[in-house]
């Protein structure tokens, strides 16, 4: 918040709150503090946050969660100023720090130090002499360039080097106040602040259960290579019986001839010295019937694995193009069996959901939908296609699925480049000059039994390479 916005804030502040009584005082996390206001009949919400990135302060209309328990600073400052009345607001001239003067009683008065200044934003109370009483961040004193604990007086804070400001895009609508302005304009920021750190708590869940699939993935091939190695032993069984006069107990080795190459060659076969002849025999065949037993395991279980890591890794792409909160709780939701203590609770319950699908209409009318997670392209698949439907897919890797809406008509080309353009820009190969997209009638798409979400067999497809693009015109959900 530059120097110029917050003047026009403050103005309104003191003239808006001057007089007002603190009625309630909430902290929902580290970094932001409000104050409840009662003036004129009304209640006002005054939002100062320290956050770094979007140090500010104005009212808001936005609702903040509460904590079950106070934190620290909050705790202190109900102590202390609950009750009090504003006998100003004011500005440093030309800084980012607002001074807010309280009164509770005859001899009792604070002033609250905003201090809106980046990185070393701070809320401070202070004492009539100017002593700190306590601050939303502690900075001691020889590893900062000013210290600001509890008992001391506050000192100013060095005046920065002359840097050229960049000012913010901050613009009152017609009839609109700078509180509600700044409170909308920040508002969207929040809100593509918080969604980024959702996803990226949830990236980092996706990351590790990548990781582990494909350990686990690694050690099966493993053990398929090893089984494959072992099914060739009772081979080396039947050698042994063939020269089983041969074999005596103790034996480390024994050399045979192998009758199955032309032609034939001596070769030497290593030996358990504790076991006897039958026993090291017996061995040989006991762990070509495990390894096959094993191959037919694996050639289940390595499949289903494989169609795990392609779903988990799909999931991962969700995440990197959900637009909304409501996007990343349907992915919160698909990502339950992976998140410590079960199925999550998601935000919202109650109220009907939104689909998780987009919607773009081409050049020429016919609708276009594109699922935004596993669920989504579950709708696309079962809900929404027709059989003359096309629908379409990046080639190779994690994507949407995408549909266009054949209406019983005829798809020309430029409807289907729009088509496959969408499906390349939302799948992991956005970045990508051109993008193979794989594309075919709606009636051999099929849900396999028991397949996770967004996962699919398509039959009978043609492939066409097109440049990633939003194409057509998306509706408005």
């Amino acid at each position: 918040m530059d120097p110029g916005c917050l003047k026009n804030i403050v103005s309104e502040l003191d003239s808006g709150l001057r007089a007002g009584i603190i009625s309630r005082i909430h902290q929902p996390d580290e970094r932001n503090v409000i104050l409840r206001v009662f003036v004129r009949g009304r209640e006002h919400s005054l939002i100062i946050s320290a956050n770094p990135g979007l140090s500010r302060m104005h009212l808001t209309e936005r609702k903040y969660p509460n904590p079950p328990r106070p934190l620290r600073f909050c705790a202190f400052l109900r102590s202390r100023i609950s009750g009090a009345k504003i006998e100003g607001i004011t500005q440093i001239e030309g800084e980012r720090i607002v001074r807010i003067r309280l009164k509770k009683r005859a001899a009792e008065e604070y002033t609250i130090v905003a201090e809106l200044t980046g990185k070393s934003s701070n809320v401070i109370l202070l004492d009539t002499d100017g002593v700190i009483l306590d601050s939303l961040r502690y900075f001691p004193a020889g590893e900062s360039i000013r210290a600001v604990i509890p008992g001391i007086r506050l000192a100013p804070l060095p005046h920065p080097e002359a840097v050229k400001e960049k000012k913010q895009a901050v613009k009152p609508e017609e009839g609109e106040t700078w509180n509600r302005a700044v409170d909308r304009y920040y508002g969207a920021l929040v809100r593509m602040e918080e969604l980024r750190e959702r996803k990226r708590l949830l990236l980092r869940v996706v990351k590790k259960v990548l990781e582990k699939a494909r350990r686990k993935l690694e050690n099966l091939e493993g053990d398929r290579e090893k089984a494959k190695a072992d099914l060739n032993k009772s081979r080396t069984g039947e050698l042994l019986l063939a020269n089983f006069k041969k074999i005596k107990k103790g034996m480390t080795e024994v050399e045979v001839e192998d009758i199955y190459k032309s032609p034939p060659e001596k070769v030497k076969v290593r030996l358990d010295p504790k076991l006897t002849p039958q026993e090291n025999t017996d061995g040989f065949f006991k762990k070509a019937r495990k390894a096959k037993t094993a191959l037919l395991l694996l050639k289940e279980r390595i499949p289903g694995v494989e169609g795990e890591i392609e779903y988990i890794d799909g999931l991962s792409y969700e995440l990197e193009s959900a637009e909304t909160p409501e996007d990343v709780e349907e992915i919160k939701g698909e990502l339950a069996g992976y998140l410590e203590g079960g199925r999550p609770v998601l935000k919202g319950a109650g109220k009907k959901p939104q689909e998780p699908v987009r919607k773009f209409i081409s050049k020429d009318g016919l609708e276009i939908l594109c699922g935004k997670s596993g669920a989504g392209n579950d709708l696309i698949v079962k809900k929404y296609s027709k059989p003359d439907d096309i629908w379409l897919h990046a080639k190779g890797v994690a994507g949407a699925h995408v549909l266009l809406k054949a209406g019983g008509k005829r798809v020309n080309e430029v409807a289907l480049r729009e088509a496959a353009g969408i499906a390349a820009y939302f799948s992991k190969a956005r970045q990508s000059a051109k993008v193979e997209v794989v594309y075919t009638e709606a009636k051999n798409v099929r849900k396999p039994k028991g397949a996770k979400p967004g996962m699919v067999v398509a039959g009978g497809y043609k492939t066409i390479v097109v440049r990633p693009a939003k194409a057509g015109r998306q509706e408005r959900q």
